[in-house]
Order: C-alpha cells, then sequence, then structure tokens
C-alpha cells in the first residue's frame, strides 16, 4: 500500500482551513492555506466538481501563495440559488468572493468551466487577474459540433449521477476525467456522491449545466483582448477537444504558451500532481 492515496493524505501535513463566506447571499465554501501577505491563488474547479479538485496541489502551492480553493456557485457545497448559472454567473461569483475576502487580485487556475470562467473573470475585469492557467481548457470554439456532442455528454452523464446518486453512477460520471481508470480513488468518487446525494442538487443540476446549452463561448476576439500571461495545458496522450482548444487558446491570446504533458487527461493538476506543481509554480512566480 505504499502507494495508496486519499485527500486527507495529500493535505494532512499542510495548515489549512475549510470555511464558509457569505458572496452577494450565497454560502460559498472554501480552503484556504498558505501565508497571508503573500501572492494570492485562486483554483477553481471543473463542472460540477468542488474544491477537492484540487486535493494534490494545495500543500505545494502554500509554500509560495495565499491559496484558496472555491466551490463554486451551485456546486459541492456552496448553495444552489433558483436560476440558470450562466459563465457570467460563476464568474460574477468568483469576483464576489474576492470581494468578501478583500482580495484586490489574483491569479487563477482553473480545469475544464473553472478556466472558462477564469478566462471571462479576466476579460470582464482584468485589474483583477493576473495570471491563468488552464488545465483542459474550456470556452474556446475549435469545432462547434464536437463542442456539442461534449456537452451533451456532460450534461448527460452529470444528470444521471444527480437523479441517482449511487457509487457507480459517480464513477461512471468522472470516468472521462483520467487516462487511468486507478487515479480515479475512491476519495474522490465518496465526495462526489455526498455532494450529488445533497437533497438540493437534483434540482440544482440543470442550473449548474445551463452554460453547456451554447453561446457563452468567449469569441476570438474577446481572447485576443487577454493580456494577462496565460498557461494552456495540452494533455497530448489525450486527444480530444479540450487537447485542441488548448493550442487554439495558444495561436489566440497574445500572451498564452502552451505546455505539453504526458500521462494524464482532464485532470492534469491531479494525474501528473508533481510535474504540475513545478511548472505552475515556475510560471507563477516568472516575472512579467
Amino acid at each position: 500500500m505504499d502507494n495508496y492515496k486519499s485527500i486527507w493524505k495529500y493535505l494532512f501535513r499542510t495548515p489549512h482551513r475549510l470555511n464558509w463566506v457569505d458572496v452577494n447571499g450565497v454560502s460559498t465554501r472554501y480552503l484556504e492555506a498558505g501565508k497571508p501577505g503573500a501572492p494570492v491563488l485562486i483554483l477553481l474547479h471543473g463542472t460540477a466538481g468542488s474544491l477537492e479538485n484540487f486535493c494534490a496541489n494545495y500543500a505545494a502551492y502554500a509554500e509560495h501563495f495565499h491559496v484558496f480553493g472555491i466551490d463554486m456557485l451551485g456546486c459541492g457545497a456552496t448553495d444552489k440559488p433558483d436560476y440558470d448559472y450562466l459563465i457570467e454567473h460563476y464568474a460574477e461569483h468568483v469576483r464576489g468572493f474576492m470581494d468578501a475576502l478583500h482580495i484586490a487580485s489574483a491569479s487563477l487556475i482553473g480545469v475544464s468551466l473553472g478556466s472558462w470562467v477564469a478566462a471571462q473573470l479576466a476579460h470582464s475585469a482584468p485589474a483583477r487577474v493576473n495570471k491563468l492557467i488552464m488545465v483542459a481548457p474550456a470556452g474556446i470554439i475549435v469545432d462547434a459540433e464536437e463542442e456539442r456532442r461534449v456537452a451533451e455528454g456532460v450534461r448527460k452523464r452529470r444528470s444521471a449521477a444527480a437523479t441517482t446518486p449511487t457509487w457507480e453512477t459517480v464513477r461512471t460520471a468522472m470516468s472521462g476525467l483520467m487516462l487511468k481508470p486507478a487515479d480515479l480513488i475512491d476519495d474522490l468518487i465518496a465526495i462526489r456522491l455526498d455532494i450529488y446525494q445533497d437533497p438540493r442538487m437534483q434540482a440544482a443540476m440543470p442550473h449548474l449545466l445551463a452554460f453547456s446549452l451554447g453561446g457563452q463561448d468567449l469569441q476570438p476576439a474577446q481572447w485576443a483582448e487577454l493580456k494577462q500571461p496565460i498557461l494552456s495545458i495540452a494533455a497530448v496522450d489525450a486527444p480530444n477537444m479540450f487537447l485542441r482548444n488548448a493550442y487554439a487558446i495558444g495561436d489566440t491570446a497574445p500572451n498564452a504558451r502552451v505546455v505539453e504533458m504526458h500521462g494524464c487527461d482532464h485532470w492534469a493538476q491531479y494525474e501528473q500532481a508533481e510535474q504540475f506543481n513545478q511548472l505552475s509554480i515556475e510560471f507563477l512566480q516568472a516575472q512579467a
């Protein structure tokens, strides 16, 4: 059992706290680690995920940054208001979180939906965002038909898991995140199952997925307007839409750099945590 992995095993040596803060009436769960006064780093999970998506990263980041992982609007243990959440709503929730904790500006790491939300915030409130790291990046259209198919599959799997939250439906919903099935550890499934068993989640899931129905992507001109340094992660062993998105961002955003990573799919930050932590910290600490 030398290779045993759990969320707590990643975190138990790192001082941190779990807390809730009111963000414009939405009780929002977050994890905080690192030293106040250090550069602020905010981590944004993927579709219907939670702050545990970054369990393998908090310890490394806490050595250099004041790091926050949040359960985004309607996700995890954050409140689930009764309206459809579009990308602008997710982004406003992140900005509201920053306001509530008196964070003037921060760098953002986003996975999938989280990367899209980070890009939206960087565009709508550029002074609040220093740098961006985009994992399994979304929010840019390379192939409209492929994006439609991917979005339909996500809605189907997440909706099934929320309607009938069992170990198997949740495992199926999360199975596409990892290149190697063994990397999807029981802890991650169990936390997601507990979240989906929340009585509020069945009603909330359509709200969480409303962004995926189309018309939310940043246009090429908007990507070209992003001036922040961007690190776009290309998971080259997973030749899918998100890989093509990573390269497209590198071709479109003026200060974007693409880094290729092997041995991972959607969750590069987890499957290749040591490499990801090293290259992301180097990028974040580099002088602009």
